[in-house]
């Protein structure tokens, strides 16, 4: 028997099949998973009502959802990134914040890492609606070894503000569709611009965006935060140009996008926040 033959044989099999499945570098930037988590049953039952009127078909982000705090979800799977719904400034010692802190080894620990993120690229007060990558890597590394049975630690904390300071949020804002906008482009970028492979965010773990200390209305937040993914899924960059695309959405010739797909993202946010409206004036009448 020609071993040597059956070897080659195998080593172009293998090459075949390396070349046939996409790596972590191939795969397209917005290609990942959004984790929707809270422990609100009704707000996780929206999420999955919601998700489902819009008939949400993606080869690229896959949007999950569970009944569940972050941390019992990281003790049987892992994430990339987990989001913080805080504050301008980075003062992450309130609300779902101080738990995501205590998972890093408490507010002492991880403040000073993303304020010092916050002082870099925003002089230290972070826009509200924004999105910053920070990379606690270090310190989530710290936490493994430390932290009996705390295997799973984000690497990346994805800090977007709700608000300033803690408030309360006013519900016709479209604050939740900003802050869930922001997130998904802002991994996209992330996963565009990879330096190594491993550094991919392939699943990010998100709570209702201003629920909590914000008050945020839950129907509110669900719409905007589903509206937000389904104009990210249908933006021009991650769907790809055609023909029936230009007619449809109105975006093509030489610009990337024509005012009527602009008009159709406007009318599609307004009109979400204008039935937020309708139905917060019929729960005052009922009262």
């Amino acid at each position: 028997m020609d071993t040597t033959n059956s070897k080659k044989d195998d080593i172009i099999q293998q090459d075949l099949a390396d070349h046939q499945q996409p790596t972590q570098q191939q795969l397209p930037p917005h290609q990942f998973t959004l984790t929707l988590i809270d422990i609100l049953e009704s707000l996780v039952q929206a999420w999955k009502k919601e998700l489902a009127a819009i008939n949400l078909k993606s080869n690229s982000l896959n949007v999950e959802i569970h009944l569940t705090t972050f941390q019992n979800y990281l003790e049987t799977r892992s994430a990339e990134c987990i989001v913080s719904p805080a504050n301008s400034f980075g003062l992450m010692d309130g609300g779902l914040d101080y738990y995501i802190s205590e998972y890093y080894g408490g507010v002492n620990s991880l403040i000073p890492v993303v304020q010092s993120a916050i002082q870099e690229d925003w002089c230290g007060e972070q826009n509200v609606g924004t999105c910053l990558l920070v990379d606690v890597d270090e310190l989530a590394q710290k936490v493994k070894g430390s932290v009996k049975d705390r295997k799973n630690v984000p690497r990346y904390i994805a800090h977007c503000p709700t608000m300033r300071t803690p408030k309360a949020l006013y519900g016709g804002d479209d604050i939740v569709y900003r802050c869930t906008w922001a997130l998904l482009t802002s991994i996209r970028k992330h996963n565009a611009t990879l330096r190594r492979p491993e550094d991919r965010i392939n699943n990010v773990i998100c709570a209702g965006f201003g629920t909590g200390v914000g008050e945020f209305p839950e129907e509110g937040c669900v719409k905007q935060m589903i509206l937000a993914i389904k104009h990210f899924l249908e933006a021009p960059v991650n769907v790809g140009r055609n023909k029936s695309n230009d007619k449809n959405l109105g975006w093509g010739s030489e610009w990337h996008v024509m005012w009527p797909y602009a008009r159709h993202i406007e009318s599609g946010v307004q009109h979400t926040l204008l039935k937020e409206e309708h139905n917060r004036e019929n729960d005052e009448d009922i009262d």
